[in-house]
């Protein structure tokens, strides 16, 4: 585990993912997270092939997708995709975004850096941006706000695991 020093040293570049960065993130990153059981949805490992294949259509696709990247380690991910089918017409305008750090590096301005060079890429293509944050995730519901993110809603105790309980905080942020 890195300390905050050692991050300091270390120049971490925030860009768009590239297909050579998928086996780094799902490896290094995602799945890693995904087993932390606190702050994402999925709380199992995700099939290596089947997460590349995911990833790898989103970039092809041309959607907002991000890497936070130490070395040639990813560190984060930031992406952007479309919330409903082309053929849901009523509602194309709507998009959805995710993100993740791994746990050693929060805290270090990243997420603002990844979540604001997605923002940056949606702009003109989607009208509004949504996303859930689970309550106990006070870090990330604080982010959201501070990069113009407003609540919609709460879904009270919605989120329940390892003897947690949580609310998901609805959120939108309109470019």
């Amino acid at each position: 585990m890195k300390s905050n020093s050692d991050m300091n040293d270390t120049q971490i570049e925030i860009r768009a993912t590239r297909l050579s960065d998928l086996p780094s993130l799902v490896v290094d990153c995602l799945n890693p997270t995904f087993l932390e059981r606190k702050y994402l949805a999925i709380t199992e490992a995700v099939p290596i092939g089947e997460a590349l294949a995911y990833h790898a259509n989103h970039i092809m696709a041309g959607y907002p997708h991000f890497v936070a990247i130490d070395g040639e380690r990813v560190v984060g991910i930031c992406d952007c995709s479309p919330s409903a089918a082309a053929r849901i017409a009523a509602q194309t305008h709507n998009a959805t975004i995710g993100m993740l750090l791994i746990p050693e590096y929060r805290g270090q301005g990243l997420g603002e850096k990844l979540l604001r060079a997605t923002l940056a890429a949606c702009k003109d293509r989607w009208g509004r941006i949504e996303l859930g944050v689970y309550s106990h995730n006070e870090r990330a519901h604080k982010l959201y706000l501070r990069c113009g993110f407003v609540e919609e809603g709460r879904r009270v105790g919605a989120w329940k695991l390892d003897g947690v309980t949580s609310d998901i905080i609805d959120m939108v942020y309109r470019p």
